[in-house]
């Protein structure tokens, strides 16, 4: 499917999977950076954990402290005539 933006107002109501892998990717690189995290917990559950605050919430425990985690939202993935949320797709990223 071609991914074509839709905007209702000021909010794109369209998401691209690369788009969203590339953001997931660029923030995981930047938790990589600055180094390992010291007295990380080693298991972290996030409830809301496919954008924002709880998608950073799980990279930096994950990626900077060597975690285990377990992320848990309510995101819908693309149909035949419809893109998945941007929550979808930065969790597939995520994975």
């Amino acid at each position: 499917m071609i991914v074509a933006p839709k905007i209702r107002g000021f909010i794109c109501t369209t998401a691209h999977p690369d788009g969203c892998a590339a953001n997931v990717r660029s923030q995981i690189d930047y938790v990589k950076s600055k180094g390992a995290m010291t007295n990380s917990p080693k298991k972290v559950l996030v409830i809301g954990a496919s954008t924002g605050y709880g998608l950073a919430s799980r990279i930096v425990p994950a990626f900077g402290g060597g975690a285990a985690t377990i992320g848990v939202f309510f995101e819908k993935p693309g149909a035949e005539n419809k893109t998945g949320s941007a929550g979808w797709y930065n969790s597939v990223a995520f994975e």
